[in-house]
């Protein structure tokens, strides 16, 4: 039997290819647009990568990527604590994502990627998906017409890491400017991504897509790893997903080449969408 065919602008990665604290720059984004992939995802979550309040680094990878032709499906906002205990932390990382999305607006992306914002344990979790719900409420207010927050899923012990808390976190909040970003390698620890698609069904605004072995976060390649790669993106599409297959994987083997880790990505994902049936 034919499968079908697979065209390769379906795919895109993140700028953490080249390692979250290092600094991004005009030339890498030349790099990734001489693989030939269709969509890129800009990290901010560290500043050394991009500090989102450095106009001028900003305003200089907006103006690479255009030229380049490079398109931006989504950028990832730097921690932003919504569900921290301290009031003024909160208020930070509501001024941090606010300005994340101005950022965004900058590189015509579809997307900001934001983590649950709690990097500390779970005191009581009414109280913090409360913050979290409101802070994502009051920032969905900026949102320009066609763009959407989306709310990385983590791991099982993380706020918002089993499905049912992370639809509780997006209660009463618009879907068409507030959704989820499934993590395939964050969910794998503890859980099944295809599982976890299913329950969160018609919420996934993007994806973050890596293998590991249900131990630990390890970023690797798909197919390294456990995942049940064709389950998984058939789950994710049936699941009303109808973005990009973003990667964010390649990063575990320190000094590996970026490029090759990107080509492999793509390769690898057009095998297991065959497979899958999905384009």
């Amino acid at each position: 039997m034919n499968r079908p065919s697979v065209d390769q602008s379906s795919f895109g990665v993140c700028t953490s290819i080249f390692g979250h604290r290092h600094a991004l720059s005009p030339a890498k984004l030349r790099r990734l647009s001489d693989t030939g992939i269709g969509w890129i995802e800009i990290a901010a979550l560290q500043s050394q990568h991009l500090e989102v309040f450095d106009a001028d680094h900003v305003n200089e990878l907006a103006g690479a990527a255009a030229t380049l032709g490079l398109k931006v499906w989504s950028i990832h906002a730097p921690f932003c604590g919504l569900a921290m205990d301290d009031a003024d932390t909160r208020q930070d990382g509501l001024r941090k994502l606010r300005r994340t999305i101005v950022v965004a607006s900058q590189f015509a992306a579809r997307c900001v990627v934001v983590h649950p914002g709690r990097d500390v344990p779970t005191v009581d979790l009414r109280r913090e998906l409360a913050w979290l719900n409101e802070g994502l409420a009051r920032a969905q207010d900026d949102l320009p017409t066609g763009m959407v927050l989306a709310v990385e899923t983590m791991g099982p012990k993380s706020l918002a890491g089993p499905a049912d808390d992370m639809l509780a976190a997006l209660n009463g909040l618009d879907a068409n400017r507030v959704g989820i970003c499934l993590d395939s390698g964050h969910v794998h620890v503890g859980g099944d991504p295809a599982e976890y698609a299913r329950a969160i069904a018609g919420r996934i605004v993007s994806v973050h897509l890596h293998d590991n072995h249900g131990d630990r976060d390890a970023h690797s390649l798909p197919g390294n790893g456990t995942i049940d790669w064709p389950a998984c993106l058939k789950a994710i599409r049936e699941a009303g997903y109808r973005g990009p297959w973003m990667g964010e994987a390649g990063l575990e083997a320190p000094g590996a080449d970026p490029l090759a880790s990107v080509r492999e990505f793509v390769r690898r994902m057009a095998d297991f969408c065959r497979a899958a049936g999905v384009v």
